[in-house]
């Protein structure tokens, strides 16, 4: 994802975490559990547009109602003019693979670089989303998730792990496709999910603190909890 016109001045690749032995928790609360532990490593920069890092951990959510799952992670994540990009660390070389993973772009934690101004526009996107051999489900089943235009409102301040920050509220939906599962040997099917999401961009950090999610009036959030 990226910001589209403008140059950068600062993003994902300056962060507080992004060296080696860098740390980011997150922890959902609310109707969807989102969260993850990550841990980075063999991390190298050219500039705050570009860069690279072994990122492992593990993530964990529940999606529709089924049984929280969880996906272990470890992948290669590359930096370039401000957009990121992941591919399995095992296939490291090889272009990012289409055909579904646990996508961390779902944690908007990767979502953006350099600097917001208000009432701007950023380009939707749209990407395969597995739920995880690791799930309490069958078949490895996966979900086209698509993100709409983003709009960037005014700054704000909000409480974060790191104290309190000025920071932009990102809007913008993300909708999921039906799919099916397996569960106990029951096929389901499960519905799509549409949402409002606000990403919390933070700029003297570089980073999302903090996402809230409105499924339908249902509300749920993730929140960066810790950060070395």
């Amino acid at each position: 994802m990226s910001l589209g016109a403008g140059a950068a001045q600062a993003g994902v690749c300056d962060a507080a975490f992004m060296h080696n032995g860098g740390v980011v928790q997150l922890t959902g609360k609310g109707n969807l559990a989102l969260g993850a532990d990550l841990a980075f490593s063999e991390v190298s920069k050219t500039n705050g547009d570009n860069c690279r890092a072994r990122v492992n951990g593990v993530a964990t959510f529940s999606y529709a109602g089924l049984p929280p799952g969880k996906s272990k992670l470890d992948y290669l994540m590359t930096v370039k003019a401000g957009q990121a990009t992941f591919v399995k660390y095992e296939n490291a070389g090889e272009k990012p693979n289409s055909e579904g993973q646990f996508d961390l772009r779902m944690l908007g934690l990767f979502a953006y670089d350099g600097k917001l101004a208000a009432g701007q526009k950023l380009p939707g996107s749209s990407f395969r989303l597995r739920i995880g051999k690791e799930a309490p489900v069958g078949g490895s089943p996966s979900t086209t998730v698509h993100i709409s235009q983003k709009t960037v409102g005014n700054k704000q301040a909000l409480d974060t792990a790191l104290g309190k920050e000025t920071c932009f509220p990102v809007s913008y939906e993300r909708n999921s496709d039906p799919t099916m599962a397996t569960f106990k040997s029951l096929t389901i099917p499960i519905p799509g999910i549409n949402s409002t999401v606000t990403d919390w961009y933070c700029p003297a950090v570089n980073m999302v603190m903090k996402q809230d999610i409105d499924q339908q009036g249902m509300k749920s959030t993730v929140e960066i909890t810790k950060l070395n």
